[in-house]
């Protein structure tokens, strides 16, 4: 009785730390992959990721419209140009 309580937490501690060291990446962390959940999509210049043009920062220059994940991006844009 005490060895299979014992592969219990042992297995339990196993994925408690696997899931600490190795978190599941959501949409948003993988870079350079398009969302294909049917919202739009827009490639940030800066950090060459992918996002939902509904959670975009942008920044009209001219006549083009850049947009951008984060506010971080958007002012390292900003002082290229």
């Amino acid at each position: 009785m005490r060895l299979i309580i014992y592969i219990i937490l042992i297995f339990l501690l196993y994925r408690i730390v696997r899931a600490v060291l190795f978190p599941k990446k959501t949409p948003i962390q993988q870079k350079n992959e398009p969302m294909l959940h049917g919202d739009e999509t827009v490639l940030d210049p800066i950090c060459q990721s992918y996002f939902p043009k509904a959670e975009a920062l942008s920044v009209r220059n001219g006549n083009e419209l850049t947009y951008f994940c984060s506010e971080e991006c958007r002012e390292k844009f900003l002082k290229k140009t």
